[in-house]
């Protein structure tokens, strides 16, 4: 009776290989590789990013302590830390770019994972909720003299559209610190029926106006700086924390012609933080306490940012080239995509993060992935404890 593959084999099946090949041809990337090719290279930074190493010499490392399965692994003989080094310096980004963007719009598809959510949003018609954000991963400029430098140091920016409903970031771009968060919002993507969820640095009234024509919402903090007069103000008996919901127009000429239509405002105070706050949309309908409410639900992308920064131990890059750097980035989403595939087939009710901890305990074994996920529930209930949640408007 055959055997089953390695547990990290059969994760290495949800990627995309024959695209990826493809890429590789499109952009030469393993002209004159004469050992160590691009897939060994992928999978040796998903290996890294799965268990959590921490330098070139820790993959170097955990790779040697399994000498006698690297073949069978798919990493061939070995791995020297100095060809990995040479691997992130060298091979196209693109490559590990455009398989990211794959990865992400595979799992699209998948299981929603906040039916509640998506429960409350079909009462007013909402197909889906997203958060747009981007996060900034500070780097030193000695160590990284190509980054430019900010009034926060050098860095770099994740660019990032999250899917609350699934718990899933459906674009991911890599820039420079010096890129504004607007900068992009008119290359993504948005779909009719879906409202998008903006912190204040996205008030780029094209691009907002664009998302209303194309018949989607959105959800943004208003800029201090922004004047506006009020058509109309709802005296409904509102909850205490709104203090109030009025039809606006922008008064500036700039503004007006950039967004002619009627917005709404609805002004929230937040208990927590003892301020009020300004949400200007598109919506109509949805009552102001669930704009607000919106709004708060931001803090998944922000979950997120912080599961990729902590598997991407971002005190130590596996190199210090703007290249090496942008590959892990990539390659630690598509790790993230690939967990978040398997648990939807094995474990739709445990968190990502939980069913990453889980699988890096077991990568060398040779069990099925259903079999071996098998217990992952028992496991989580046991080991965590409820987070507490954060305050509303972190």
């Amino acid at each position: 009776m055959a055997s089953n593959p390695y547990i990290f084999n059969q994760l290495c099946q949800y990627l995309d290989r024959d695209y990826f090949e493809h890429l590789v041809n499109v952009y030469k990337s393993n002209r004159h590789v004469k050992r160590f090719s691009c897939w060994q290279h992928l999978k040796t930074m998903v290996w890294a990013q799965l268990t959590s190493r921490k330098s070139l010499r820790d993959i170097e490392l955990s790779l040697k302590a399994h000498s006698g399965k690297l073949y069978q692994l798919g990493f061939g003989k070995s791995v020297a830390r100095t060809t990995l080094a040479e691997a992130n310096e060298k091979r196209n980004v693109a490559v590990y770019r455009e398989l990211a963007q794959r990865m992400m719009d595979r799992i699209r598809g998948i299981g929603i994972r906040r039916p509640d959510l998506q429960k409350m949003l079909e009462c007013w018609s909402i197909l889906g909720l997203f958060a747009v954000d981007s996060s900034t991963v500070h780097l030193d400029l000695r160590q990284f003299p190509w980054s430019v430098p900010q009034r926060n140091g050098g860095g770099i920016k994740i660019h990032t559209m999250f899917d609350i409903l699934r718990q899933i970031p459906v674009l991911c771009l890599v820039t420079g610190n010096e890129e504004r968060d607007q900068t992009f919002m008119s290359d993504y993507t948005y779909n009719q029926g879906h409202m998008y969820v903006f912190d204040k640095a996205y008030v780029k009234l094209p691009a907002l106006h664009a998302i209303d024509r194309i018949g989607a919402w959105f959800v943004v903090r208003r800029k201090r700086h922004m004047t506006y007069e009020t058509l109309s103000m709802k005296t409904d008996n509102e909850p205490r924390c709104v203090m109030a919901d009025r039809m606006i127009k922008f008064k500036s000429r700039v503004a007006r012609t950039s967004y002619p239509e009627t917005l709404r405002l609805v002004q929230y105070y937040s208990e927590e933080k003892e301020v009020v706050m300004d949400f200007m949309t598109n919506n109509m309908t949805v009552p102001p306490e669930y704009i607000a409410l919106a709004y708060k639900l931001r803090w998944d992308i922000e979950l997120f940012f912080k599961w990729i920064k902590q598997h991407l131990h971002v005190e130590k890059f596996y190199g210090t080239s703007s290249n090496a750097v942008s590959i892990q980035v990539y390659t630690a989403v598509i790790t993230y995509c690939i967990i978040a595939m398997v648990a939807d087939d094995y474990c739709k009710d445990v968190g990502l993060y939980d069913v990453a901890r889980y699988l890096s305990t077991g990568l060398t074994e040779k069990e099925h992935l259903k079999t071996f996920l098998r217990n992952i529930k028992a496991w989580t209930d046991k080991e965590n404890q409820q987070p507490e949640m954060p305050s509303l408007f972190d």
